[in-house]
C-alpha cells in the first residue's frame, strides 16, 4: 500500500508554481500580515541595543546599569511567559486570527506607553506589555501560517516566519542609528513609538486573513473550511483532487477526536512525549547559543573591546542585522532542498566552534587591551557565529515544532516551545550558557504532510489509521483513482520530495 507521502507527491506533481497561481499568490500576500508578528520581537532587541548608545536615553533614565538594565531587557520575556497562560486557550477557542488581533492591539497600546514614559518604571511596564502582546500574536501567527499554507510551500513559508525577527531587528537597528542625530529625548522616544508600527499594520489588516481550515473543522464548520481550501489551494475548485485529499485527512483527524487537546495529551503517548522534548530543545538551544549577547548586549561587548563611538556601534549593529536577515531568508528557502536535520547539525557544529573562538579572543583582548587585532577578531567571530546560527535556529526554531505537532496538541505544544524560549531568553540576559541539542532525536520532515509526519513519532499504524479514515469521509472514496481520472494524461508522474517538483517547473 502506498504511503500518504507517496500519494501526496503524486497529487502535487502537476501543481503549478505559486507565482503562476492566482489563489496562492493572494494567500501568501495575505500571510505577510501574519509574518509581521515575529518582526516585533526582532525590533525589540535592536531598540534596546540602540538606545543604550543614546546620550539622551542614558541621561533621562539616570544611566541604568547592572540589574536595572538587565531587568529592562528581560521584562519583555516575562510578559511573554505570562501571555502563555491564556494564549493557547484563546487560539483553540476563539481562533488563530483573533489571537493575533488581541496581541497586536496590546503591543500598539504598549508602544504608546513606552514612547510617553516619564520614568524608568513606566518604561519597564510598557516593555512588559510588549512582551505580553507579542506572546499572543507570536502564538497565533505561526499556527495560522502552518495550517493554511499550501503543502508545496508549507516548509518554506513556515520557516520564513521566524526569520522576520531579523527584518524587525534590521528596521530597529537603522531607525535608532538615524535618531542618534536628534538632539532631544525624541532620539529614544521615536524608535520606542515605532516599535508598535508592525502591530498597528496587523491590527488594521489581520481580519482580512482567512481562518485556519483545521481550526474551522474542529469547530464543526466543515463547509467553510472546504471553501477556504478550494479558494486558496485550487482557485475555487472544490473538486480538485489535492483539495479533496487535504480535506479528507483533516476530516479523518477530527473524526478521531483531534478537536482540542488537554494538557495531559502532551504526555499521553511516547510520540507526544518525544514531541514535547523536541519543542523544549528548540526553545532552549535557540536561546542558549550566544546570540542573545549580540541581540541585547552588543553595546557592552563593543565597549569591552574598546569601541566606544555610538555612531560606530549603531552602524555595526545595522550591518550585522542586515547580514543576518539575508542569510536567514536564504536558508529558510533551502529547508526542503537540504532537509531539516543536516541544517541543525551544521548549525550546531559551526556555532560551537565560532563561539569558543569568540570567547578566547575576548579573553585575550582583556589581557592585551592595546592590541586591537583581537578586538577585530571578536567582531569577525560575531558575524561567523550568526552565520551558522542562521542555518537552522532562526528559521526552524518555530516551524519544526509546528510540523511535528498534531493538530490536537499544536497550540499547547507550541506553548511549551515558547516557555522554553522565553525562560531561557530571560536567563541568558543575566548569564551565558552554551548547549547543543541531541539532533539524532529530530525526525526529518522534508516533503511530508503534517499528518504523514506522525509516522515517525507515533508509528506507521497511526498513519494508516488516519489514511483509512480519510478514505471513508463522505465524498472521498479513493483519492488515487479520482486523481487518475482527472489527470489521466499525467499518470505515473511522481517525485520523491516537494522541492524536486519545484525544480521541474523552473
Amino acid at each position: 500500500m502506498a504511503t500518504t507521502q507517496e500519494e501526496m507527491s503524486k497529487l502535487i506533481a502537476n501543481v503549478t508554481p505559486w507565482y503562476r497561481d492566482p489563489g496562492r499568490r493572494k494567500l501568501y500576500a495575505l500571510l505577510v500580515i501574519a509574518l509581521l508578528s515575529s518582526a516585533t520581537n526582532g525590533y525589540d532587541g535592536s531598540l534596546m541595543n540602540g538606545v543604550q548608545a543614546l546620550t539622551y536615553y542614558e541621561e533621562f533614565f539616570h544611566y541604568p546599569a547592572g540589574a536595572t538594565q538587565g531587568l529592562l531587557n528581560a521584562i519583555q520575556s516575562v510578559g511573554g511567559i505570562v501571555s502563555l497562560i491564556i494564549a493557547p486557550y484563546m487560539a483553540d477557542y476563539a481562533g488563530r486570527k483573533w489571537t493575533i488581533f488581541t496581541g497586536c492591539s496590546i503591543v500598539v497600546i504598549a508602544g504608546l506607553v513606552q514612547c510617553l514614559s516619564i520614568n524608568i518604571h513606566m518604561f519597564t511596564a510598557a516593555r512588559f506589555l510588549i512582551g505580553l502582546g507579542s506572546g499572543f500574536s507570536g502564538l497565533g501567527s505561526p499556527l495560522l501560517i502552518t495550517e493554511i499554507a499550501h503543502p508545496v510551500e508549507r516548509g518554506k513559508i513556515t520557516a520564513l516566519y521566524n526569520t522576520q525577527y531579523y527584518f524587525g531587528a534590521f528596521l530597529g537597528g537603522w531607525i535608532t542609528f538615524g535618531t542618534l542625530y536628534i538632539p532631544s529625548n525624541w532620539s529614544w522616544r521615536l524608535p520606542s513609538l515605532l516599535q508598535a508600527a508592525p502591530s498597528f499594520v496587523q491590527v488594521l489588516l489581520v481580519l482580512l486573513l482567512p481562518e485556519s481550515p483545521r481550526w474551522l473543522m474542529s469547530r464543526g464548520k466543515d463547509e467553510q473550511a472546504l471553501n477556504i481550501l478550494a479558494k486558496y489551494h485550487a482557485n475555487g475548485d472544490r473538486e480538485d483532487p489535492l483539495v479533496r485529499f487535504e480535506y479528507a485527512e483533516m476530516k479523518a483527524s477530527i473524526m478521531q477526536g483531534e478537536q482540542k487537546g488537554r494538557w495531559s495529551d502532551l504526555f499521553a503517548t511516547p510520540g507526544n512525549r518525544k514531541r514535547v522534548f523536541i519543542c523544549l530543545a528548540c526553545g532552549v538551544f535557540s536561546q542558549f547559543s550566544g546570540t542573545s549577547l549580540t541581540a541585547y548586549y552588543l553595546h557592552n561587548i563593543l565597549l569591552g573591546i574598546g569601541i566606544t563611538s555610538p555612531n560606530y556601534q549603531n552602524m555595526l549593529n545595522g550591518f550585522i542585522l542586515m547580514c543576518n536577515m539575508f542569510e536567514a531568508w536564504f536558508w529558510a528557502c533551502m529547508v526542503d532542498r537540504f532537509g531539516r536535520r543536516p541544517l541543525f547539525l551544521i548549525a550546531g557544529c559551526g556555532m560551537c566552534c565560532t563561539f569558543a573562538i569568540w570567547i578566547a579572543l575576548t579573553a585575550t583582548h582583556l589581557k592585551n587591551p592595546l592590541n586591537l587585532s583581537f578586538g577585530k577578531g571578536v567582531i569577525a567571530m560575531i558575524f561567523f557565529h550568526n552565520f551558522f546560527y542562521n542555518f537552522a535556529w532562526i528559521s526552524l526554531n518555530v516551524s519544526y515544532p509546528l510540523e511535528i505537532l498534531s493538530f490536537k496538541i499544536r497550540a499547547n505544544g507550541l506553548l511549551v516551545q515558547n516557555i522554553g524560549t522565553y525562560i531561557c531568553l530571560f536567563l541568558s540576559q543575566y548569564t551565558i550558557h552554551q548547549s547543543r541539542p541531541l539532533v539524532e532525536q529530530f525526525p526529518e520532515t522534508r516533503g511530508a504532510t503534517l499528518e504523514e509526519i506522525s509516522r515517525t513519532l507515533d508509528g506507521a499504524d497511526a498513519v494508516e489509521d488516519v489514511k483509512h479514515a480519510a478514505l471513508q469521509v463522505d465524498g472521498v472514496h479513493d483519492i488515487r483513482e479520482y486523481e487518475d481520472e482527472k489527470h489521466g494524461a499525467h499518470e505515473g508522474v511522481t517525485a520523491a520530495h516537494i522541492d524536486e517538483l519545484n525544480e521541474k517547473d523552473l
